[in-house]
C-alpha cells in the first residue's frame, strides 16, 4: 500500500481524455436543448396539438447556456491568466530562491466538507527564523529580519516535518515555501522533473526505482476543450435568441426583447465581471 505521505506528482496520463468525456453527458443535453430550439417556431401555432403540450422555455434555456458560458470563461480566464502567473512565480523560486532550515506545520483535520469547500487539507504553515535569512551570503534584503515568521502556504506533502529544506526569494524574505513542495509543484508543469534525492527512499515498492514523474501539464488540453464549449454555447445561445424572435408573438412568456437584453448582459457585463474579477481576488 501507498505510503500517504508521498504525494501523487503527475495524474494519470488520460486526464484530458477524462475531463472530455466528462463533458459528453452535458454537451447530449445541451444539443437536446438547441433541438427543442430548432423544432420550437414549428409548434408555434395554437392550431397545432403539439402547441398546448407541456414545453421547456426557450428563454429557460437561454438561462442555462449564459449560465454555463460565464463558467467555462472563468475556467478559461483561470487557466491563461492566474495559471501562468502562478507558474511564473514558481519558477522565480527554483532560479533565485536561496534555502535556510525551516519546519513545517500540518494538521489533518478530519472535516470532509470543509475540505471540499476549502481545500483547507491542502494548506500548512511554513516556519522559519529571518535571522538565517538575513545572515545568507545571496539575500540583499535591506530592512530588519529578527524573529521567526509563521505562513500559510500551499504543500503537496501533507504532514508535519522539522529541519527541512525552505526557499525563500532573496528580495522577498517573507516568501518562504517548502523546497519538496514546491519541486511537485514544479513537476506538475514540466516536461519530466528529477525529484530529490532521498524521495525514493521514502517512496512504495511500486513506486521506489522511478527517478523522474511524468509531466501533469495538460492546460492547453483543457483550455482547447474550453474554448470549443465557448464557441458552441455562444452559437446556442444567439440562435435560441433568434428563435425566441420568431415565436415571442405567439408565446406570451417569451419575450425577444428580454432574450437580447440578457444576452449583452451577460456576454457584455457578468463575464468580465466574474471571470476577470473572480480570479483577481483569487490571487
Amino acid at each position: 500500500m501507498a505510503d500517504d505521505s508521498i504525494p501523487t506528482l503527475a495524474l494519470p496520463g488520460g486526464s484530458i481524455l477524462q475531463f472530455f468525456v466528462m463533458t459528453i453527458p452535458l454537451f447530449g443535453v445541451y444539443c437536446y436543448f438547441l433541438y427543442l430550439a430548432i423544432t420550437r417556431p414549428s409548434i408555434a401555432d395554437p392550431d397545432n396539438e403539439a402547441f398546448y403540450e407541456p414545453r421547456i422555455r426557450l428563454t429557460d434555456i437561454l438561462y442555462v447556456y449564459l449560465t454555463t458560458w460565464v463558467l467555462y470563461a472563468v475556467l478559461v480566464i483561470y487557466m491563461l491568466w492566474f495559471v501562468t502567473k502562478r507558474r511564473r512565480l514558481s519558477k522565480r523560486y527554483e532560479k533565485e530562491g536561496i534555502v535556510i532550515l525551516g519546519d513545517v506545520q500540518y494538521e489533518d483535520e478530519d472535516r470532509w466538507l470543509v475540505n471540499c469547500l476549502f481545500r483547507k487539507h491542502d494548506y500548512g504553515y511554513v516556519i522559519y527564523d529571518l535571522e538565517k535569512v538575513a545572515s545568507h551570503p545571496a539575500c540583499d534584503y535591506k530592512g530588519p529580519l529578527e524573529g521567526k515568521i509563521r505562513k500559510k502556504v500551499r504543500v503537496y506533502h501533507r504532514f508535519p516535518r522539522e529541519q527541512v529544506s525552505i526557499l525563500v526569494i532573496p528580495q522577498y524574505p517573507y516568501s518562504g515555501q517548502p523546497k519538496t513542495d514546491l519541486e511537485a509543484d514544479w513537476a506538475s508543469f514540466s516536461e519530466t522533473y528529477l525529484v530529490s534525492e532521498g524521495y525514493n527512499e521514502a517512496a512504495d515498492n511500486n513506486r521506489g526505482s522511478i527517478q523522474k514523474v511524468m509531466s501533469r501539464d495538460r492546460s492547453l488540453g483543457i483550455i482547447l476543450i474550453s474554448l470549443g464549449w465557448l464557441a458552441f454555447l455562444l452559437f446556442a445561445s444567439v440562435f435560441v435568441c433568434l428563435q425566441i424572435d420568431e415565436i415571442s408573438d405567439v408565446y406570451q412568456d417569451e419575450s425577444s426583447y428580454w432574450a437580447w437584453t440578457i444576452f449583452i448582459i451577460v456576454m457584455a457585463g457578468v463575464t468580465p465581471v466574474v471571470a476577470i474579477g473572480g480570479n483577481l481576488i483569487r490571487w
